[in-house]
C-alpha cells in the first residue's frame, strides 16, 4: 500500500467533502428550510449510508469498463494528485466541482500515456451521460415544479411544513445519491491498491470531516447564488438532482452531482419563473466544468511524461 497514494485521497476526500457539502447543504439552505450547518449535518448522514449501501455500483466505472486492466500505484497517485489540485482550485473560486469529471479525465490521461487499452464506446457514453445530466434534471424539476404550484393546503403553515419536511427528506437523497455515485467511484479508483474495505471507511470518515469543518463556506456560495427558491421549488430542484444521480447509479454511470444539483435548481427557477442562478456564477460553472475533463486528461499525461521522462 502506497502511503503517499493514502495521503492523497485523504486530502482529496477532505476537500470532497467541503465542496460537495454545497450540493445538499446549499440547495436545503437556499430555500430557507434550515440552516447551512443543519444541512451540512444532513449531508453526512446522507453520503454515509449512500456509501455503505450502493457506493459498490460504481466500484468497476473505470478500472473494468473504461479501462481494461488497472492503473498502478503510480499512476494512481498522479491521478488523485491532479483530481486534487482541482478541488483545491474550485474551491479557492468557491464553485461546486464536478469531481467524477477530474478524476475520469485524469485516469484516461493515465491511461493513455501508458499505452491501456481502453473502451472507448464506454467513454462515449459516460460522456453523453454528462450531458444528459443536468438537462434530465431540469427537464424533471421544470416539471415537478408545475405539478407542486399547483396544490393546495390550508394555509401557509400547513404548507411551509409540508415541503420543509420534503425538502429536508431530498437533502439527503441528495447526499445519499453522491456517496453512492461519487465516493463508489473514488473508491473502485483506489481501494485495489488500499483496499476496498479500508477505503470505504477512510472515504466515509473524510468526506464527513471535510463537509462538517469547511462545507459552509461553498454552500453559502451555492445557497446565495440562487433566486429565493421557496419550499415548493427547493424540493423540486433537489428531488429531482438526486433521482437523476440515483438513476444513473443503477447503471452503474459515474455523472456529476454538481452537474445534476444546478440543472435541477435551473429547471425549478424556470418552472417558477425566476431565474435560479446569477448569469455571472453560472457562466463561470460552465466554464469550469467544460475545461475540467480535458484540462485533468492533459495534466496527469503531462505529470507522467515529467517524472518518467
Amino acid at each position: 500500500m502506497s502511503a503517499l497514494l493514502a495521503i492523497l485521497t485523504t486530502t482529496m476526500l477532505l476537500i470532497t467533502g467541503a465542496n460537495n457539502a454545497s450540493n445538499s447543504a446549499g440547495t436545503v439552505a437556499g430555500s430557507k428550510v434550515t440552516s447551512y450547518r443543519n444541512g451540512v449535518i444532513i449531508f453526512i448522514i446522507g453520503i454515509a449510508t449512500g456509501t455503505v449501501l450502493e457506493g459498490w455500483k460504481l466500484f468497476n466505472a473505470v478500472q473494468g469498463k473504461t479501462l481494461h486492466g488497472a492503473l498502478g500505484t503510480f499512476s494512481l497517485e498522479i491521478v488523485i494528485g491532479v483530481t486534487f489540485a482541482m478541488l483545491i482550485l474550485a474551491t479557492t473560486l468557491r464553485l461546486p466541482l464536478p469531481i467524477t469529471q477530474a478524476l475520469y479525465g485524469a485516469s484516461l490521461g493515465s491511461a493513455l500515456f501508458m499505452g491501456m487499452p481502453i473502451d472507448w464506446t464506454n467513454v462515449w457514453s459516460v460522456f453523453l451521460s454528462w450531458m444528459a445530466t443536468p438537462i434530465s434534471a431540469m427537464f424533471i424539476a421544470y416539471i415537478l415544479t408545475k405539478t407542486t404550484r399547483k396544490l393546495t393546503f390550508k394555509g401557509v403553515q400547513e404548507t411551509i411544513v409540508t415541503y420543509g419536511i420534503l425538502t429536508v427528506g431530498t437533502s439527503f437523497y441528495t447526499a445519499y445519491a453522491l456517496g453512492a455515485n461519487t465516493l463508489g467511484l473514488i473508491i473502485g479508483v483506489v481501494g485495489r491498491d488500499l483496499g476496498e474495505i479500508q477505503t470505504l471507511i477512510l472515504a466515509i470518515i473524510a468526506t464527513a470531516l471535510g463537509g462538517f469543518l469547511m462545507g459552509e463556506r461553498v454552500a453559502r456560495t451555492v445557497g446565495e447564488g440562487m433566486a429565493s427558491l421557496g419550499p415548493a421549488t427547493g424540493f423540486s430542484s433537489q428531488f429531482s438532482a438526486a433521482l437523476v444521480v440515483h438513476l444513473f447509479t443503477q447503471l452503474g454511470m459515474p455523472v456529476s452531482i454538481s452537474h445534476s444539483v444546478i440543472g435541477g435548481v435551473l429547471g425549478g427557477g424556470l418552472g417558477k419563473g425566476v431565474h435560479a442562478l446569477g448569469r455571472g456564477f453560472l457562466a463561470r460553472l460552465v466554464i469550469l466544468w467544460t475545461l475540467v475533463p480535458g484540462f485533468s486528461l492533459v495534466m496527469a499525461w503531462i505529470m507522467h511524461g515529467a517524472i518518467l521522462g
